[in-house]
């Protein structure tokens, strides 16, 4: 028994093993490369991550976010640059909505979390899959000062996912900044499903019990001790 102890115990233990978090991949700082690394270059360059979804300026529509940083901005670093409409950071006065995705194919959505920081000029909301988040910078100065942090833990679905952030100027230039962004989330199980930690033991136990019962019956049969 226990032998069988041992190896049930080990069993569940591989079970609950696979409900171990893994790092999502495809989610990415504003302004970097495709190592996460800050974009080189001056303002202007394209953001290949980051497309804006829409605008209230007409022509930026469907386009990629572009580099451009204000003297008054929370400075670049190494890891993330702001983006903007366009290289000079207008027009300004308008509503933009700057997209990335990223794609939980082969994760549980109901597990997963995403924390980053980020930075607007000027109120800005952020969005996932299209639907509200809490997460909101004011129109004051102080929401392009610093970098401020969020965390997304519901809402997520299978497959892609949409990270929108909703930047509305009230004075150009306009801006945003999205930095130290991970996210983790639970390995899907296999197609089929894998029972649960407390169905492997059960059905270890009740093997390793109806393992003995033949043993004593085989026992009687030839008048051994069972």
């Amino acid at each position: 028994m226990t032998n069988r102890l041992l190896i049930a115990a080990a069993v569940v233990s591989l079970a609950a093993g696979q409900a171990h978090a893994a790092t999502i991949t495809g989610l990415f700082n504003t302004g970097t490369d495709a190592n996460n690394v800050a974009l080189v270059g001056g303002d202007g360059v394209a953001d290949p991550h980051y497309t804006i979804l829409s605008s209230t300026s007409p022509g930026f529509a469907g386009g990629a976010a572009v580099t451009f940083a204000d003297s008054a901005y929370v400075a670049n670093d190494a890891d993330s640059r702001w983006v903007s409409v366009s290289a000079n950071g207008n027009p300004g006065h308008n509503t933009t909505v700057y997209r990335t995705t990223f794609s939980l194919s082969g994760f549980d959505a109901a597990s997963a979390q995403i924390t980053g920081l980020w930075a607007s000029d000027n109120n800005a909301e952020i969005l996932l899959n299209g639907a509200a988040t809490g997460f909101t910078l004011p129109a004051a100065g102080v929401s392009f000062f610093f970098l401020h942090a969020f965390t997304l833990s519901s809402g997520f679905v299978a497959g892609v996912n949409t990270l929108d952030f909703r930047v509305t100027d009230v004075g150009p230039p306009t801006a945003l900044r999205v930095d130290s962004i991970t996210g983790t989330a639970n390995l899907a199980p296999p197609t089929g499903g894998v029972p649960e930690p407390s169905a492997w033991a059960l059905m270890i136990l009740g093997f390793g019990a109806a393992g003995a019962a033949l043993r004593r019956r085989r026992a009687r049969l030839v008048g051994l001790p069972a």
